[in-house]
Protein backbone atom coordinates (compact mmCIF):
# COMPACT_ATOMS: atom_id res chain seq x y z
CA UNK A 1 0.00 0.00 0.00
CA UNK A 2 2.86 2.42 0.76
CA UNK A 3 4.26 1.69 -2.93
CA UNK A 4 0.99 2.61 -4.36
CA UNK A 5 0.37 5.75 -1.93
CA UNK A 6 4.10 7.00 -3.06
CA UNK A 7 3.74 6.09 -6.94
CA UNK A 8 0.26 8.17 -6.59
CA UNK A 9 1.95 10.99 -5.07
CA UNK A 10 5.05 10.65 -7.31
CA UNK A 11 2.71 10.84 -10.05
CA UNK A 12 1.20 13.80 -8.77
CA UNK A 13 4.42 15.44 -8.35
CA UNK A 14 5.09 14.86 -11.64
CA UNK A 15 1.83 16.37 -12.86
CA UNK A 16 2.41 19.15 -10.76
CA UNK A 17 5.91 19.73 -12.45
CA UNK A 18 4.34 19.13 -16.14
CA UNK A 19 1.40 21.64 -15.42
CA UNK A 20 4.03 24.59 -14.02
CA UNK A 21 6.12 24.29 -16.99
CA UNK A 22 3.38 24.34 -19.48
CA UNK A 23 2.09 27.36 -17.83
CA UNK A 24 5.43 29.21 -17.70
CA UNK A 25 5.79 28.61 -20.99
CA UNK A 26 2.64 29.65 -22.16
CA UNK A 27 3.43 32.81 -20.61
CA UNK A 28 7.02 32.87 -21.61
CA UNK A 29 5.23 32.58 -25.47
CA UNK A 30 2.54 35.20 -24.20
CA UNK A 31 4.66 37.73 -22.93
CA UNK A 32 7.52 37.10 -26.11
CA UNK A 33 4.28 37.74 -28.84
CA UNK A 34 3.57 41.16 -26.62
CA UNK A 35 7.00 42.24 -27.17
CA UNK A 36 7.03 41.11 -30.68
CA UNK A 37 3.98 43.47 -30.99
CA UNK A 38 5.39 46.14 -29.42
CA UNK A 39 8.58 46.02 -31.37
CA UNK A 40 6.15 46.05 -34.85
CA UNK A 41 4.95 49.32 -33.03
CA UNK A 42 8.55 50.28 -32.58
CA UNK A 43 9.51 49.90 -35.54
CA UNK A 44 6.66 51.16 -37.86
CA UNK A 45 6.52 54.40 -35.50
CA UNK A 46 10.09 54.86 -35.41
CA UNK A 47 9.66 55.29 -39.57
CA UNK A 48 6.29 56.87 -39.59
CA UNK A 49 7.19 60.20 -37.50
CA UNK A 50 10.56 60.32 -38.81
CA UNK A 51 9.10 60.77 -42.03
CA UNK A 52 6.47 62.85 -40.87
CA UNK A 53 9.19 64.74 -39.67
CA UNK A 54 11.89 65.10 -42.41
CA UNK A 55 8.78 65.98 -44.46
CA UNK A 56 7.94 69.07 -42.29
CA UNK A 57 11.72 69.93 -42.26
CA UNK A 58 11.94 68.99 -46.16
CA UNK A 59 8.69 71.41 -46.79
CA UNK A 60 10.27 74.18 -44.70
CA UNK A 61 13.83 74.43 -46.22
CA UNK A 62 12.17 74.25 -49.24
CA UNK A 63 12.46 77.22 -50.65
CA UNK A 64 16.04 77.61 -49.40
CA UNK A 65 17.09 74.55 -51.25
CA UNK A 66 15.10 76.79 -54.46
CA UNK A 67 17.00 79.48 -54.02
CA UNK A 68 20.27 78.11 -54.00
CA UNK A 69 20.07 75.88 -57.09
CA UNK A 70 18.40 78.85 -58.67
CA UNK A 71 21.28 81.07 -57.73
CA UNK A 72 24.51 79.03 -56.46
CA UNK A 73 25.28 78.50 -52.87
CA UNK A 74 27.09 81.67 -52.13
CA UNK A 75 27.99 82.92 -48.57
CA UNK A 76 26.15 86.02 -49.55
CA UNK A 77 22.64 83.52 -48.74
CA UNK A 78 23.27 83.96 -44.77
CA UNK A 79 21.28 82.79 -41.69
CA UNK A 80 18.79 85.42 -41.87
CA UNK A 81 18.42 84.78 -45.83
CA UNK A 82 17.32 81.27 -44.27
CA UNK A 83 15.26 82.65 -41.65
CA UNK A 84 13.41 84.81 -44.06
CA UNK A 85 12.98 82.32 -46.45
CA UNK A 86 11.81 79.57 -43.68
CA UNK A 87 9.52 82.19 -42.13
CA UNK A 88 7.98 82.71 -45.23
CA UNK A 89 7.62 79.03 -46.10
CA UNK A 90 6.28 78.35 -42.91
CA UNK A 91 3.59 80.64 -42.97
CA UNK A 92 2.13 79.15 -46.27
CA UNK A 93 2.16 75.44 -44.80
CA UNK A 94 2.10 75.50 -41.25
CA UNK A 95 4.47 73.43 -41.12
CA UNK A 96 6.97 73.98 -38.48
CA UNK A 97 6.55 76.68 -35.77
CA UNK A 98 8.76 77.15 -32.28
CA UNK A 99 11.71 77.36 -33.88
CA UNK A 100 14.55 79.41 -31.98
CA UNK A 101 17.33 80.67 -34.48
CA UNK A 102 18.61 79.48 -38.06
CA UNK A 103 22.23 79.23 -39.18
CA UNK A 104 24.63 78.24 -42.07
CA UNK A 105 27.67 76.92 -41.38
CA UNK A 106 30.85 77.49 -44.39
CA UNK A 107 32.61 74.28 -45.04
CA UNK A 108 35.39 76.22 -46.58
CA UNK A 109 36.40 77.94 -44.02
CA UNK A 110 34.60 75.85 -41.02
CA UNK A 111 32.65 79.41 -40.87
CA UNK A 112 28.95 79.53 -38.71
CA UNK A 113 26.43 82.12 -39.00
CA UNK A 114 22.95 82.20 -36.84
CA UNK A 115 20.39 84.82 -36.36
CA UNK A 116 19.82 86.53 -33.55
CA UNK A 117 19.05 84.70 -30.84
CA UNK A 118 20.11 84.43 -26.88
CA UNK A 119 20.88 80.39 -27.19
CA UNK A 120 22.88 81.13 -30.38
CA UNK A 121 26.22 81.58 -28.08
CA UNK A 122 29.64 81.53 -29.58
CA UNK A 123 30.10 78.05 -27.42
CA UNK A 124 26.70 76.87 -28.74
CA UNK A 125 27.26 77.83 -32.29
CA UNK A 126 30.88 76.11 -32.19
CA UNK A 127 29.23 73.10 -31.04
CA UNK A 128 26.55 72.94 -33.71
CA UNK A 129 29.27 73.84 -36.69
CA UNK A 130 31.80 70.73 -34.99
CA UNK A 131 28.80 68.66 -35.30
CA UNK A 132 27.77 68.98 -38.76
CA UNK A 133 30.78 69.22 -40.36
CA UNK A 134 31.53 65.61 -38.63
CA UNK A 135 28.55 64.33 -39.42
CA UNK A 136 28.44 65.83 -43.15
CA UNK A 137 32.54 64.56 -44.16
CA UNK A 138 32.55 61.28 -41.32
CA UNK A 139 31.37 57.89 -42.12
CA UNK A 140 27.66 59.49 -42.56
CA UNK A 141 29.00 61.31 -45.69
CA UNK A 142 26.01 62.88 -47.87
CA UNK A 143 26.54 61.86 -51.71
CA UNK A 144 24.71 64.24 -54.58
CA UNK A 145 21.46 63.36 -55.97
CA UNK A 146 21.28 64.58 -59.10
CA UNK A 147 18.37 63.98 -61.66
CA UNK A 148 21.47 64.63 -64.57
CA UNK A 149 24.79 64.52 -62.89
CA UNK A 150 26.57 64.91 -66.72
CA UNK A 151 24.71 67.78 -67.51
CA UNK A 152 25.28 69.62 -63.80
CA UNK A 153 29.33 68.74 -64.35
CA UNK A 154 28.98 70.55 -67.46
CA UNK A 155 27.63 74.02 -66.49
CA UNK A 156 29.62 73.48 -63.57
CA UNK A 157 26.63 74.36 -61.03
CA UNK A 158 27.13 73.82 -57.23
CA UNK A 159 23.27 71.99 -56.65
CA UNK A 160 21.98 71.20 -53.14
CA UNK A 161 21.17 67.54 -52.12
CA UNK A 162 17.61 66.92 -51.36
CA UNK A 163 18.88 65.09 -48.11
CA UNK A 164 18.03 66.78 -44.41
CA UNK A 165 20.29 65.90 -41.82
CA UNK A 166 19.07 65.69 -38.10
CA UNK A 167 21.37 65.94 -34.94
CA UNK A 168 20.34 66.74 -31.31
CA UNK A 169 22.15 67.85 -28.45
CA UNK A 170 21.52 70.17 -25.99
CA UNK A 171 21.25 74.24 -25.08
CA UNK A 172 20.38 75.45 -21.48
CA UNK A 173 20.27 71.58 -20.32
CA UNK A 174 17.23 71.20 -22.80
CA UNK A 175 17.25 68.53 -25.95
CA UNK A 176 17.68 70.30 -29.22
CA UNK A 177 17.03 69.12 -33.01
CA UNK A 178 18.80 70.64 -35.53
CA UNK A 179 17.77 70.19 -39.03
CA UNK A 180 19.84 71.60 -41.90
CA UNK A 181 20.36 70.82 -45.67
CA UNK A 182 23.57 70.37 -47.03
CA UNK A 183 25.12 71.80 -50.45
CA UNK A 184 27.56 69.77 -52.48
CA UNK A 185 29.52 70.54 -55.60
CA UNK A 186 28.96 67.81 -58.56
CA UNK A 187 31.79 65.93 -57.44
CA UNK A 188 30.13 65.37 -53.66
CA UNK A 189 31.96 67.94 -52.03
CA UNK A 190 29.80 69.95 -49.49
CA UNK A 191 29.68 73.57 -49.79
CA UNK A 192 27.28 74.49 -46.87
CA UNK A 193 24.86 73.65 -44.65
CA UNK A 194 21.82 75.68 -43.50
CA UNK A 195 19.16 74.85 -40.93
CA UNK A 196 17.47 75.62 -37.73
CA UNK A 197 17.16 74.93 -34.53
CA UNK A 198 14.22 74.11 -32.42
CA UNK A 199 13.47 72.42 -28.99
CA UNK A 200 13.01 68.34 -29.69
CA UNK A 201 9.76 68.14 -28.02
CA UNK A 202 7.88 70.50 -30.94
CA UNK A 203 8.85 68.21 -33.82
CA UNK A 204 8.88 65.22 -32.44
CA UNK A 205 5.47 65.32 -30.27
CA UNK A 206 3.48 66.87 -33.10
CA UNK A 207 5.15 63.91 -35.69
CA UNK A 208 3.91 60.87 -32.73
CA UNK A 209 0.37 62.28 -32.39
CA UNK A 210 0.22 62.75 -36.02
CA UNK A 211 0.83 59.14 -36.84
CA UNK A 212 -1.40 58.17 -34.24
CA UNK A 213 -3.88 59.94 -35.05
CA UNK A 214 -3.33 59.02 -38.86
CA UNK A 215 -2.35 55.34 -39.38
CA UNK A 216 -2.23 52.29 -37.80
CA UNK A 217 0.89 51.03 -35.75
CA UNK A 218 -0.79 47.56 -34.95
CA UNK A 219 -2.88 45.51 -37.26
CA UNK A 220 -6.96 46.52 -36.77
CA UNK A 221 -7.56 42.81 -36.21
CA UNK A 222 -5.17 43.12 -32.89
CA UNK A 223 -6.37 46.44 -31.59
CA UNK A 224 -10.20 45.34 -32.34
CA UNK A 225 -11.12 49.53 -32.31
CA UNK A 226 -9.10 50.40 -29.26
CA UNK A 227 -7.48 53.59 -29.57
CA UNK A 228 -3.92 53.03 -30.29
CA UNK A 229 -2.74 55.66 -27.49
CA UNK A 230 -4.96 53.50 -24.75
CA UNK A 231 -3.21 50.52 -25.89
CA UNK A 232 0.66 51.62 -26.01
CA UNK A 233 3.19 53.89 -23.80
CA UNK A 234 5.43 55.40 -26.07
CA UNK A 235 8.75 57.16 -24.74
CA UNK A 236 10.98 58.99 -27.09
CA UNK A 237 14.68 59.81 -25.63
CA UNK A 238 17.57 61.24 -27.55
CA UNK A 239 20.77 59.26 -28.14
CA UNK A 240 22.12 61.19 -24.98
CA UNK A 241 19.21 59.76 -23.37
CA UNK A 242 17.38 63.08 -22.73
CA UNK A 243 13.37 62.55 -22.14
CA UNK A 244 11.13 64.33 -25.69
CA UNK A 245 8.11 62.70 -25.77
CA UNK A 246 6.11 60.37 -23.18
CA UNK A 247 2.31 59.52 -23.39
CA UNK A 248 0.23 59.24 -20.29
CA UNK A 249 -0.24 55.48 -20.40
CA UNK A 250 1.05 53.28 -17.82
CA UNK A 251 3.98 50.94 -18.85
CA UNK A 252 4.56 47.10 -18.59
CA UNK A 253 8.35 46.26 -18.75
CA UNK A 254 7.78 42.61 -19.72
CA UNK A 255 5.45 43.74 -22.97
CA UNK A 256 7.99 46.14 -23.91
CA UNK A 257 10.54 46.74 -26.86
CA UNK A 258 12.70 49.81 -28.95
CA UNK A 259 14.04 50.75 -31.97
CA UNK A 260 16.49 53.59 -33.49
CA UNK A 261 16.54 55.77 -36.17
CA UNK A 262 20.07 55.49 -37.69
CA UNK A 263 22.58 58.30 -36.60
CA UNK A 264 22.03 60.72 -39.50
CA UNK A 265 18.18 60.79 -39.10
CA UNK A 266 18.98 62.11 -35.32
CA UNK A 267 19.60 58.50 -33.65
CA UNK A 268 15.82 59.32 -31.71
CA UNK A 269 15.07 56.43 -30.05
CA UNK A 270 11.67 54.90 -30.02
CA UNK A 271 10.26 52.46 -26.80
CA UNK A 272 6.85 51.44 -26.76
CA UNK A 273 5.49 49.16 -24.46
CA UNK A 274 1.90 47.06 -24.29
CA UNK A 275 -0.33 48.85 -21.27
CA UNK A 276 -1.18 46.12 -19.01
CA UNK A 277 -4.68 47.19 -19.12
CA UNK A 278 -5.08 46.50 -22.85
CA UNK A 279 -2.09 43.26 -22.90
CA UNK A 280 -5.25 40.64 -22.31
CA UNK A 281 -7.38 42.16 -25.17
CA UNK A 282 -4.49 41.78 -27.90
CA UNK A 283 -4.19 37.78 -27.29
CA UNK A 284 -6.83 35.79 -28.40
CA UNK A 285 -8.50 34.45 -24.82
CA UNK A 286 -6.38 36.94 -22.92
CA UNK A 287 -4.22 36.43 -20.73
CA UNK A 288 -3.22 32.86 -19.48
CA UNK A 289 -4.02 32.97 -15.64
CA UNK A 290 -1.60 31.40 -13.65
CA UNK A 291 -1.95 28.07 -12.09
CA UNK A 292 0.30 28.06 -9.49
CA UNK A 293 -2.24 28.29 -6.85
CA UNK A 294 -4.17 25.41 -7.81
CA UNK A 295 -0.95 23.17 -8.42
CA UNK A 296 0.65 23.90 -5.35
CA UNK A 297 -3.03 23.53 -3.59
CA UNK A 298 -2.81 19.78 -5.31
CA UNK A 299 0.75 19.59 -4.28
CA UNK A 300 -0.21 20.35 -0.92
CA UNK A 301 -3.00 18.62 -0.41
CA UNK A 302 -1.18 15.49 -2.21
CA UNK A 303 1.63 15.50 0.57
CA UNK A 304 -1.15 16.12 3.46
CA UNK A 305 -2.87 12.79 2.13
CA UNK A 306 0.21 10.85 1.96
CA UNK A 307 1.15 12.07 5.64
CA UNK A 308 -1.95 11.68 7.06
CA UNK A 309 -1.86 7.43 4.73
CA UNK A 310 1.55 7.34 7.04
CA UNK A 311 0.02 8.51 9.98
CA UNK A 312 -2.71 5.93 9.91
CA UNK A 313 -0.20 3.38 8.56
CA UNK A 314 1.29 3.54 11.77
CA UNK A 315 -1.19 3.93 13.87
CA UNK A 316 -2.71 0.77 12.42
CA UNK A 317 0.82 -0.40 13.18
CA UNK A 318 0.77 0.90 16.69
CA UNK A 319 -3.11 -0.77 17.08
CA UNK A 320 -1.74 -3.93 16.10
CA UNK A 321 0.94 -4.53 17.80
CA UNK A 322 -0.90 -3.36 21.02
CA UNK A 323 -3.86 -5.84 20.64
CA UNK A 324 -0.86 -8.23 20.17
CA UNK A 325 0.53 -7.50 23.52
CA UNK A 326 -3.03 -7.37 24.80
CA UNK A 327 -3.61 -11.00 24.07
CA UNK A 328 -0.52 -12.12 25.12
CA UNK A 329 -1.00 -10.20 28.56
CA UNK A 330 -4.85 -12.02 28.76
CA UNK A 331 -3.48 -15.35 27.40
CA UNK A 332 -0.61 -15.02 30.23
CA UNK A 333 -3.29 -13.91 32.47
CA UNK A 334 -5.39 -17.06 31.48
CA UNK A 335 -2.79 -19.20 31.50
CA UNK A 336 -1.85 -18.74 35.07
CA UNK A 337 -4.97 -19.17 37.05
CA UNK A 338 -6.12 -21.89 34.47
CA UNK A 339 -3.29 -24.33 34.94
CA UNK A 340 -3.69 -23.91 38.79
CA UNK A 341 -7.01 -25.29 38.56
CA UNK A 342 -6.59 -27.98 35.90
CA UNK A 343 -3.62 -28.91 38.47
CA UNK A 344 -5.20 -28.58 42.11
CA UNK A 345 -8.77 -30.55 40.40
CA UNK A 346 -6.86 -33.23 38.71
CA UNK A 347 -4.45 -33.95 42.42
CA UNK A 348 -8.13 -33.75 44.20
CA UNK A 349 -9.84 -35.78 41.35
CA UNK A 350 -7.20 -38.30 41.69
CA UNK A 351 -7.36 -38.92 45.08
CA UNK A 352 -3.77 -37.56 45.84
CA UNK A 353 -4.83 -34.77 48.33
CA UNK A 354 -3.44 -36.95 51.60
CA UNK A 355 -5.21 -34.71 54.29
CA UNK A 356 -8.28 -32.70 54.64
CA UNK A 357 -6.38 -29.54 55.62
CA UNK A 358 -4.66 -29.80 52.27
CA UNK A 359 -7.90 -30.80 50.61
CA UNK A 360 -9.55 -27.43 51.93
CA UNK A 361 -6.23 -25.70 50.66
CA UNK A 362 -6.77 -27.22 47.62
CA UNK A 363 -10.73 -25.94 47.05
CA UNK A 364 -9.35 -22.62 48.33
CA UNK A 365 -6.89 -21.73 45.59
CA UNK A 366 -9.73 -23.03 43.27
CA UNK A 367 -12.23 -20.65 44.37
CA UNK A 368 -9.41 -17.67 44.22
CA UNK A 369 -8.42 -18.32 40.37
CA UNK A 370 -11.79 -18.86 39.71
CA UNK A 371 -12.93 -15.65 40.74
CA UNK A 372 -9.45 -14.34 39.07
CA UNK A 373 -10.60 -15.58 35.84
CA UNK A 374 -14.43 -13.69 36.30
CA UNK A 375 -12.74 -10.60 37.54
CA UNK A 376 -10.62 -10.60 34.27
CA UNK A 377 -13.21 -11.97 32.22
CA UNK A 378 -15.63 -9.23 33.16
CA UNK A 379 -12.80 -6.74 32.90
CA UNK A 380 -12.37 -7.79 28.90
CA UNK A 381 -15.97 -7.64 28.33
CA UNK A 382 -16.39 -4.18 30.51
CA UNK A 383 -14.14 -2.63 27.66
CA UNK A 384 -16.10 -4.06 25.06
CA UNK A 385 -19.47 -3.26 26.83
CA UNK A 386 -17.76 0.51 27.66
CA UNK A 387 -17.99 1.65 24.26
CA UNK A 388 -21.81 1.07 23.61
CA UNK A 389 -23.64 0.40 26.79
CA UNK A 390 -26.47 2.16 28.41
CA UNK A 391 -25.97 3.41 31.99
CA UNK A 392 -29.20 2.79 34.11
CA UNK A 393 -28.21 4.86 37.16
CA UNK A 394 -30.17 4.21 40.17
CA UNK A 395 -30.04 6.59 43.66
CA UNK A 396 -26.94 4.01 45.75
CA UNK A 397 -25.94 3.60 49.56
CA UNK A 398 -22.63 4.10 48.13
CA UNK A 399 -20.72 3.12 51.23
CA UNK A 400 -22.87 -0.04 51.16
CA UNK A 401 -22.00 -0.69 47.83
CA UNK A 402 -18.11 -0.34 48.19
CA UNK A 403 -18.28 -3.00 51.48
CA UNK A 404 -20.05 -5.18 49.32
CA UNK A 405 -17.33 -5.28 46.77
CA UNK A 406 -14.37 -5.02 48.76
CA UNK A 407 -15.52 -8.25 50.63
CA UNK A 408 -15.69 -10.05 47.21
CA UNK A 409 -11.80 -8.94 46.23
CA UNK A 410 -10.52 -9.66 49.42
CA UNK A 411 -9.77 -13.12 48.46
CA UNK A 412 -7.72 -12.09 45.80
CA UNK A 413 -5.93 -9.32 47.88
CA UNK A 414 -4.92 -11.58 50.45
CA UNK A 415 -3.75 -14.25 47.95
CA UNK A 416 -1.15 -11.34 47.31
CA UNK A 417 -1.25 -10.40 51.06
CA UNK A 418 -2.29 -7.23 51.03
CA UNK A 419 -4.39 -5.97 53.20
CA UNK A 420 -7.59 -3.73 52.41
CA UNK A 421 -8.07 -0.48 54.30
CA UNK A 422 -11.93 1.17 54.21
CA UNK A 423 -12.23 4.93 54.91
CA UNK A 424 -15.35 5.50 53.56
CA UNK A 425 -18.08 8.86 54.46
CA UNK A 426 -21.28 7.67 56.58
CA UNK A 427 -24.73 8.50 54.53
CA UNK A 428 -22.94 9.17 51.36
CA UNK A 429 -25.94 8.76 48.96
CA UNK A 430 -25.69 9.10 44.69
CA UNK A 431 -26.91 8.28 41.79
CA UNK A 432 -24.94 6.03 39.82
CA UNK A 433 -24.92 2.42 38.13
CA UNK A 434 -23.91 0.12 39.97
CA UNK A 435 -22.56 -1.95 37.53
CA UNK A 436 -20.42 0.14 36.54
CA UNK A 437 -19.58 1.73 39.76
CA UNK A 438 -18.47 -2.21 40.87
CA UNK A 439 -16.17 -2.46 37.45
CA UNK A 440 -14.91 0.73 38.65
CA UNK A 441 -13.80 -0.31 41.71
CA UNK A 442 -12.99 -3.68 41.10
CA UNK A 443 -10.31 -2.46 38.38
CA UNK A 444 -8.93 0.41 40.30
CA UNK A 445 -7.99 -2.19 43.53
CA UNK A 446 -6.85 -4.92 40.88
CA UNK A 447 -4.39 -2.34 39.80
CA UNK A 448 -3.82 -1.20 43.13
CA UNK A 449 -2.94 -4.86 44.26
CA UNK A 450 -0.77 -5.86 40.89
CA UNK A 451 1.62 -3.22 41.13
CA UNK A 452 1.94 -2.64 44.78
CA UNK A 453 4.47 -4.57 46.85
CA UNK A 454 3.41 -7.65 49.00
CA UNK A 455 2.31 -6.67 52.27
CA UNK A 456 1.10 -3.39 51.62
CA UNK A 457 -2.03 -1.74 52.63
CA UNK A 458 -4.50 -0.24 50.00
CA UNK A 459 -6.79 2.48 51.01
CA UNK A 460 -10.22 2.71 49.70
CA UNK A 461 -11.66 5.98 50.70
CA UNK A 462 -14.60 8.08 49.75
CA UNK A 463 -15.52 11.50 50.54
CA UNK A 464 -18.36 14.89 49.72
CA UNK A 465 -16.91 17.78 47.86
CA UNK A 466 -20.31 20.12 47.45
CA UNK A 467 -22.53 18.66 44.41
CA UNK A 468 -19.78 15.93 43.85
CA UNK A 469 -18.22 13.14 45.41
CA UNK A 470 -15.18 10.89 45.51
CA UNK A 471 -13.87 7.69 45.08
CA UNK A 472 -10.09 7.49 45.92
CA UNK A 473 -7.96 3.96 45.96
CA UNK A 474 -4.34 4.74 47.36
CA UNK A 475 -1.32 1.65 47.14
CA UNK A 476 2.23 1.73 48.16
CA UNK A 477 3.39 0.90 44.96
CA UNK A 478 6.21 2.83 43.41
CA UNK A 479 4.01 5.63 42.00
CA UNK A 480 3.37 6.52 37.80
CA UNK A 481 6.23 9.41 36.28
CA UNK A 482 4.40 12.17 36.01
CA UNK A 483 4.97 12.60 32.14
CA UNK A 484 2.61 8.77 32.32
CA UNK A 485 0.27 9.96 34.02
CA UNK A 486 -2.39 10.34 31.04
CA UNK A 487 -0.99 7.77 28.91
CA UNK A 488 -1.83 4.93 31.22
CA UNK A 489 -5.70 5.46 30.61
CA UNK A 490 -5.47 4.71 27.08
CA UNK A 491 -6.55 1.32 25.71
CA UNK A 492 -3.66 -1.03 25.69
CA UNK A 493 -1.29 0.98 27.22
CA UNK A 494 1.51 0.00 29.49
CA UNK A 495 4.03 1.13 31.62
CA UNK A 496 7.64 0.90 29.76
CA UNK A 497 8.95 -0.65 33.58
CA UNK A 498 6.26 -3.34 33.30
CA UNK A 499 6.71 -4.20 29.84
CA UNK A 500 8.38 -7.92 29.85
CA UNK A 501 8.57 -7.91 33.45
CA UNK A 502 7.26 -10.39 36.20
CA UNK A 503 3.89 -8.52 36.41
CA UNK A 504 0.94 -9.11 33.96
CA UNK A 505 -1.82 -7.30 32.71
CA UNK A 506 -4.04 -6.34 29.65
CA UNK A 507 -3.52 -2.72 29.79
CA UNK A 508 -7.12 -1.73 29.51
CA UNK A 509 -8.78 -1.71 32.94
CA UNK A 510 -7.93 2.27 33.67
CA UNK A 511 -9.16 2.63 30.27
CA UNK A 512 -12.40 1.37 31.29
CA UNK A 513 -12.46 3.22 34.30
CA UNK A 514 -11.85 6.28 32.56
CA UNK A 515 -14.97 5.44 30.34
CA UNK A 516 -17.40 4.53 32.73
CA UNK A 517 -16.22 7.67 35.10
CA UNK A 518 -17.04 10.32 32.10
CA UNK A 519 -20.08 8.27 31.13
CA UNK A 520 -21.10 9.36 34.47
CA UNK A 521 -20.06 13.26 34.01
CA UNK A 522 -17.02 12.95 35.94
CA UNK A 523 -13.23 12.51 35.39
CA UNK A 524 -10.34 10.68 37.32
CA UNK A 525 -6.84 11.19 37.55
CA UNK A 526 -3.51 9.85 38.96
CA UNK A 527 -1.35 11.17 41.71
CA UNK A 528 1.57 10.90 43.58
CA UNK A 529 0.70 10.11 47.74
CA UNK A 530 2.55 9.60 50.49
CA UNK A 531 -1.24 8.52 52.51
CA UNK A 532 0.51 6.42 55.10
CA UNK A 533 3.50 8.67 56.68
CA UNK A 534 6.87 9.36 55.77
CA UNK A 535 8.21 6.28 56.80
CA UNK A 536 5.58 4.66 54.21
CA UNK A 537 6.13 4.13 50.42
CA UNK A 538 5.34 6.61 48.32
CA UNK A 539 2.21 5.15 46.08
CA UNK A 540 -0.37 5.96 43.52
CA UNK A 541 -3.43 7.81 44.79
CA UNK A 542 -6.45 6.91 41.61
CA UNK A 543 -9.13 9.66 42.26
CA UNK A 544 -12.27 9.17 41.09
CA UNK A 545 -14.75 12.54 41.09
CA UNK A 546 -18.38 12.06 40.07
CA UNK A 547 -21.97 13.81 40.55
CA UNK A 548 -23.86 13.10 43.10
CA UNK A 549 -27.29 14.03 41.09
CA UNK A 550 -28.92 12.16 38.16
CA UNK A 551 -27.50 11.66 34.65
CA UNK A 552 -29.07 11.26 31.43
CA UNK A 553 -28.96 7.95 30.10
CA UNK A 554 -28.16 7.07 26.64
CA UNK A 555 -25.11 5.30 25.10
CA UNK A 556 -21.75 6.26 26.26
Amino acid sequence: MVGLVCFAVGLTGLLAYRAVEASRAQHELTERTLREYAGFAAFQLKSAAMARMMGQHRQALDPVVRWINARGPTPALGAERVAQLVQEQGAICRCLDGISFYYQVTFADSGIQSSSSALATPKALRQIRDTVMAQVQGPSRIEPAFANPSAARRIGVPLTSQYLVSIFGELDARPYLFTHAVSVDTSGTPLLAYGFAVPAETPVSRAVQLVLSSQPVLPSTLTRGLRIDSILTITVRTPARALVYRNRVAADSRYAASDSLEPRQGGLHFEVAIAPTAASQLIIGGLPRSRLPEILATAVLAVSLLGLLFHQYRRQEELGRLRDEFVSGVSHELRTPLSQIRLLAELLRLGKVPTEERRERSLRIIDQEARRLTFLVESILSFTRSQRAALSPTTTDIAADIEEIVSGFEPLAEAQGVRLLLRLAPGLTANVDRGALRQVLLNLLDNAVRYGPAGQTVMVATARVGDRWTLEVSDEGPGVPEREREAIFSPYYRLPRDMGGAVGGTGIGLAVVRRLVRAHGGDVQVQAVNQFGSDMAVGARLLVTLPLGAIETGTT
